[in-house]
């Protein structure tokens, strides 16, 4: 009797150490597979990006990177609302227009860093986009 317990006994060894080993290469595989994957959308350096903020504000210009506590955000621009008077009503009208960051009063550089926690997501803009097109021709 004891050697048929003793048979089985090593009949189920090597499958009690082959499942743990076979389990962790497995989960090796998937967590490599996992960091390697591409995170989210890739930067498109031909083309503008818009950045939006959880403020609220989007900011337009090129996207230097996406990793990290800062995101870097070349020749930015933002959309404004311009207040133009009316000659037939004497008011005022709004109009939309595209103001570069580095052109406002207070003097900024040619570049922003956007911490990374108040970005809620970015996108490439594609060549035929207005904001695309009005950025090409303030150039």
């Amino acid at each position: 009797m004891t050697e048929k317990l003793s048979k089985k006994l090593q009949l189920k060894m090597p499958k009690l150490v082959v499942l743990p080993v076979v389990a962790v290469v497995l989960l090796g595989f998937i967590a490599a597979g996992l960091w390697l994957l591409p995170h989210g959308q890739r930067i498109d350096s031909s083309k503008y990006q818009v950045v939006y903020l959880s403020s609220g504000q989007a900011y337009f210009g090129k996207l230097q990177n996406t990793g990290g506590d800062y995101l870097e955000l070349r020749n930015p621009y933002v959309v404004q609302d311009v207040q133009q008077p009316t000659d037939s009503t004497k008011g005022q009208t709004n109009q939309t227009t595209l103001v570069k960051v580095s052109d406002q009063v207070y003097g900024p550089d040619d570049s922003m860093s956007l911490r990374s926690d108040n970005v809620l997501f970015w996108q490439n803009l594609r060549e035929d986009s207005k904001v695309a097109q009005a950025i090409d021709a303030k150039q």
